[in-house]
């Protein structure tokens, strides 16, 4: 399976919100600061337009490429940390006591997902995905699988979330994770980012009569489950990711040249290096969270992409998100 389309934007600046419940620094792609301080919220569809239009330092390629291209049986999948965007909700003020809610479609990540895939061409398939952290692997994981039965030909994964909105920062904050200092007294490490990736998975067959370049190969790509009481939590034993490196190291058994790490910086980070460093040796591992922060649903799909392009080569990709669920892909540069 092949890729043929990547795009992403995310940033590397950090601006510091002071005026939340959790002050935090956040990477910001867009004017969100102020926004936040408004009460205006941010869009995560509106990181999906900037890579459409190649503005706000979106790294693209044209997306008119893809409906310019012969018709192929083209799927879309919109994949994000939740399957309500949240943001979306305008508060209407009816009386000074009582505002009223109401929530804006787009809120609905199918809507938005429609719409998509009238405009980049992808109506054989669409759907949504809300796999937390992994989501963008875990779309790639159901392409892999639509293109392998034969249902689809190629299909495009958009994904996309905000960092900055007050939910997730008053959920990571009261857990302790965004802080600007914990009880020690530490510098925050943890930061939340925003973004989006679009990547294009085609069939050796589709590119054969689309003439489209592959920029890598997905060789395999694995999801799996971990048992845990605590939903946001992983054992100590990190048997998550050891079933998930077991099952794509058991069909590709050529060489890796470095580990893409989940690493949040966190107390999980341990467990990760723990299992890489049992199943593969004293391999290179490399992480981006510590430059863009971390994007929660479209993070595997961006951080993939940076592999791709700063290091090339043959790679394991790795994820881990909220209920227990954990990814790995392998991935070889072209």
């Amino acid at each position: 399976m092949y890729i043929t389309h990547l795009n992403s934007i995310y940033s590397e600046d950090t601006t510091l919100i002071d005026y939340v419940q959790y002050p935090q620094y956040i990477h910001q792609v867009s004017d969100g600061g102020m926004r936040v301080a408004l009460g205006v919220k941010i869009l995560p569809s509106e990181f999906v337009e900037y890579l459409l239009a190649g503005t706000n330092g979106a790294i693209t390629s044209s997306m008119d490429e893809l409906k310019a291209l012969p018709t192929r049986r083209t799927g879309l999948i919109l994949s994000t940390g939740g399957s309500v965007w949240t943001g979306y909700g305008t508060t209407i003020p009816l009386t000074d006591k009582y505002p009223k809610h109401r929530m804006l479609p787009l809120g609905m990540t199918q809507i938005y997902a429609g719409q998509l895939a009238n405009k980049l061409g992808g109506t054989e398939y669409v759907r949504t995905d809300s796999t937390s952290c992994i989501s963008a692997h875990a779309a790639l994981f159901q392409d892999n699988k639509l293109i392998k039965s034969g249902v689809l030909d190629r299909v495009i994964v958009v994904a996309s979330d905000n960092g900055a909105s007050e939910e997730y920062m008053s959920f990571f904050g009261e857990n302790k994770l965004c802080l600007l200092a914990n009880e020690e007294g530490k510098a925050q490490k943890f930061r939340l980012g925003q973004g989006a990736n679009i990547t294009v998975l085609e069939s050796e067959e589709s590119i054969n009569v689309t003439g489209n370049m592959p920029i890598a190969q997905l060789h395999d790509i694995s999801i799996v489950a971990e048992t845990h009481t605590n939903p946001l939590g992983i054992t100590t034993t990190g048997d998550g990711y050891k079933r998930v490196i077991s099952n794509v190291l058991d069909t590709h058994h050529g060489h890796l040249d470095y580990v893409k790490t989940h690493s949040t910086y966190s107390k999980d980070n341990q467990i990760e290096q723990a299992v890489i460093t049992e199943t593969l040796g004293d391999i290179k591992t490399v992480n981006y969270k510590s430059r863009i922060g971390h994007i929660m649903g479209p993070s595997t799909g961006v951080e993939m992409h940076m592999s791709i392009m700063e290091l090339g080569g043959t790679f394991l990709s790795l994820g881990a998100g909220m209920g227990n669920v954990f990814s790995a892909a392998i991935v070889e540069s072209l």
